[in-house]
């Protein structure tokens, strides 16, 4: 019957033809879902019609929801669709997309005012990721803006170099690194002249239309050169100042990053994200975008070396290449969005829309046209790896190194490359080859558990890795890893370093320490007791640290008393320093210089962080004895200092915290411990976080859930967070005041039954307990997204 009325509706609506107007590719302010297109719309007495064009991945299914509805602009009636034409089943089903990965379909509206000028197409607006479409043009005649229609656009100089010069849009103008919304303009035929204005600054440009779409354009005080908004190439260009990089490359400052949003609307996001890697600390430092309500953003960024940043700006997802102390401007289109591409190889295909202004263009465009060339295909290896031993998968990686490394050749002889760019990327190619061949077991454990379905909570699977020697790594040339121009790779380097650092022939066996304080023991004499001699020859004998630890928890008395009364011979015994150190040159021949040095200086930071402590005397003997680089020695210096300070600040501001409660833990046996905790909860919903004051993805995890808990604070929840004795009790002073829940602080025997009872192999640890008081959910991973978080916990709540 559905069909029958979508049928006699669409016949009806084709013989009122004579009172239609059609509006093709109609103009719009901006999107959500740049791969859904209204190529036309179709006005009438009767009724109001958009056809859509959908562009998504062939087999993957997308869904329109039966509560769309279009509106004008200006207005707030919403008009809901009556019908669906073509659309595959009814609105509110998923539809599979064909091989093609393109479908067509139309929506069918009641007739609107025919006085509006503009609409919004909303498909809901009870789902985060809904298609939205605003300022839809249907008076175009009514749109104007103040720039004319022929100097709209984006120009670039027609001398080979392409270089973005002038951005001319409706709601002002981009030039010299700024966005000028006072906006005077004077018309002469084809002559035009224009008056910026902005915070006391004035620039007068004088334009005039020229042949074949291009203008002519001299600021004040030069020239008439020609631009055009397409790209043109010359062989006999030159890059003008076409220099590398120069040390110091290492050099804290702060980057500047601005841009103008093609296609924005304040009913968007009004916030995007820019992401800092510091390898030095191995922070990543966040830093929030906000966009103003005509499309522009400026956001400043500390970095200690000029590297990729990686950018979230409503459609847009990527990298820019950003540098201390520089200026970086940035058009972006939100029609460059992976989501309307079909597959990787057609987004690496696409036209590249991004255009960049400031004293890094140049690497910024030639890095955007050369992102297709360090490829490696990580679904066909995890398809593949399970039928490759080390030494075949190694020759994949370097051969698939050798056609990267080719086609950038070929790039490079038939197109115009910066030096920098030039650098980065053949710094990069090797960096990630190498990186790709020491995750061998790692990549090969992960195809395992995805072809076998096994969860990664379960530790222990039938899987062995390879053991490699050193001749597996003769291919890796280090000598450029001391060098500070390869920092200018960012991850490219951060990442290999990482492998290197954590390489299972790299650290020593779990048990080096306990072989060593063995001997120390014996050299000075000392006899142990028969229990104390059982207990060492037992971690002697594991493989694992895992078996350590169960060793010590069956019989936590023995150590607890073995641990105290040889502290001093134990601490003493610095093997494991020794070992890994002659590992880094045995494997990788890797020597004293900066890679050891950053190693080093994310270990310290990250006990710094963790403990919550400054730099001690050892540390400090450390860093002078082993850092040869000024800048990480001072860089440490300088953080623990601010450590310092943030340490007397939040000692301050922790008189006036509220929201968080210290509980005495219960005095009962081990195995009710967690029933008695629970029980003074009864009738709420307890979400448990086992955590440590030293574990970073605790506190991450807890910096995350702070803005959900907000939103919760009235609801039959309770937040739960139990830690251990490894958590210093002054940092956990310090720390829980901005931990809004339930604090408790158990002994170790208390943490080992609970371990026990949850099968507690790392944390975080998550839980959750009903009203009733029982679990529910035990292990819980999940992203901590507001949808996610919400999803898992309105299913015990209600």
């Amino acid at each position: 019957m559905k069909k029958i009325t979508k049928i006699l509706f669409f016949s009806f609506m084709c013989l009122n033809v004579f009172s239609q107007r059609v509006i093709t590719n109609p103009k719009f302010t901006a999107t959500t879902a740049s791969n859904v297109q209204i190529t036309r719309i179709t006005l009438s007495d009767t009724a109001t019609v958009l056809d859509f064009t959908v562009r998504f991945t062939p087999k993957s299914w997308i869904v329109f929801a039966k509560d769309n509805y279009i509106a004008s602009t200006s207005g707030t009636e919403k008009i809901y669709s009556k019908a669906a034409i073509g659309y595959q089943g009814n609105l509110g089903d998923k539809w599979f997309m064909p091989d093609s990965g393109v479908v067509h379909f139309s929506l069918v509206y009641p007739p609107i005012d025919p006085k509006i000028d503009k609409i919004d197409f909303i498909e809901t607006e009870n789902a985060e990721n809904a298609f939205k479409i605003f300022g839809i043009e249907i008076n175009p005649s009514a749109n104007k803006g103040i720039l004319p229609e022929p100097l709209l656009g984006n120009w670039l100089k027609t001398d080979g170099s392409n270089e973005w010069s002038f951005g001319f849009y409706k709601n002002g103008v981009i030039y010299d690194n700024e966005f000028w919304t006072q906006v005077m303009i004077s018309q002469n035929g084809k002559d035009f002249r224009i008056s910026l204005q902005k915070e006391g600054k004035s620039k007068e440009l004088f334009v005039r239309l020229s042949k074949n779409n291009t203008i002519s354009v001299r600021n004040d005080a030069g020239k008439m050169q020609l631009y055009s908004r397409s790209k043109t190439f010359k062989k006999d260009y030159v890059i003008a100042d076409n220099a590398d990089f120069e040390l110091p490359v290492l050099k804290a400052d702060t980057a500047i990053y601005k841009g103008y949003i093609k296609n924005y609307s304040p009913r968007m996001d009004k916030t995007g994200m820019v992401y800092v890697n510091d390898i030095l600390t191995q922070n990543q430092n966040s830093n929030l975008i906000t966009i103003n309500p005509d499309g522009t953003f400026i956001v400043k960024c500390f970095m200690i070396h000029p590297h990729s940043v990686y950018v979230r700006l409503n459609d847009f997802m990527g990298t820019v290449f950003l540098e201390p102390g520089k200026t970086t401007v940035q058009f972006i289109d939100n029609s460059e969005s992976p989501r309307q591409f079909q597959s990787r190889n057609d987004y690496n295909k696409r036209e590249r829309k991004s255009l960049f202004m400031g004293e890094l263009a140049r690497v910024n465009a030639d890095l955007q046209s050369t992102d297709s060339i360090n490829s490696f295909d990580y679904e066909k290896i995890r398809s593949e790896i399970s039928g490759m031993n080390a030494d075949q998968y190694k020759i994949n990686c370097l051969d698939i190194m050798k056609r990267n490394q080719l086609s950038l050749a070929n790039y490079s002889d038939n197109h115009q490359l910066c030096k920098k760019a030039l650098t980065i990327r053949q710094l990069e190619i090797p960096y990630n080859t190498y990186q790709n061949i020491l995750s061998y077991n790692s990549y090969k454990e992960s195809a395992y558990r995805q072809k076998n379905n096994i969860p990664r909570e379960q530790r222990e699977i039938p899987l062995e890795n390879e053991e490699l020697n050193p001749d597996y790594f003769s291919f890796m040339q280090v000598n450029k890893l001391d060098d500070p121009v390869s920092l200018v790779t960012g991850d490219a380097y951060k990442s290999l370093i990482n492998r290197i650092q954590y390489a299972e022939c790299v650290r020593p066996k779990a048990n080096i320490q306990f072989i060593a304080f063995a001997d120390s023991i014996h050299t000075k004499g000392i006899v142990l007791q028969p229990k104390e001699e059982k207990l060492l020859n037992d971690l002697i004998a594991c493989k694992n640290g895992e078996s350590m630890n169960l060793i010590i928890k069956n019989d936590t008395a023995t150590s607890r008393t073995f641990f105290g009364k040889y502290e001093t011979v134990f601490h003493g015994t610095s093997i494991y320093d020794k070992v890994q150190n002659d590992n880094y040159s045995k494997y990788f021949g890797l020597k004293d210089g900066m890679a050891k040095e950053i190693m080093l200086s994310q270990i310290i930071s990250g006990r710094m962080k963790g403990t919550y402590k400054p730099l001690d005397e050892n540390d400090i003997k450390k860093i002078k004895g082993n850092i040869k680089t000024d800048f990480i020695a001072d860089y440490l210096f300088l953080n623990s200092k601010a450590l310092e300070e943030d340490i007397a600040s939040k000692k301050e501001a922790l008189k006036a915290k509220s929201g968080f409660s210290i509980n005495e833990t219960p005095k009962t046996t081990g195995d009710k411990l967690f029933e008695t905790i629970i029980q003074k909860y009864k009738g709420k919903v307890v979400f448990v976080d086992f955590w440590a004051t030293w574990c970073s993805p605790c506190r991450s995890g807890i910096e995350q859930i702070k803005p959900i808990k907000e939103e919760y604070k009235n609801k039959d929840i309770v937040f739960v967070y139990i830690t251990d004795e490894s958590s210093p009790i002054d940092t956990w002073n310090l720390l829980i005041p901005d931990i809004k829940g339930e604090h408790y602080r158990v002994n170790n025997d208390e943490w080992n039954y609970l371990k026990a009872k949850f099968n507690i192999n790392g944390i975080p640890h998550y839980a959750l307990v009903n009203k009733s008081g029982e679990v529910v959910k035990d292990n819980l991973h999940f992203e901590f997204t507001i949808n996610a978080f919400k999803e898992v916990i309105n299913e015990y709540l209600n």
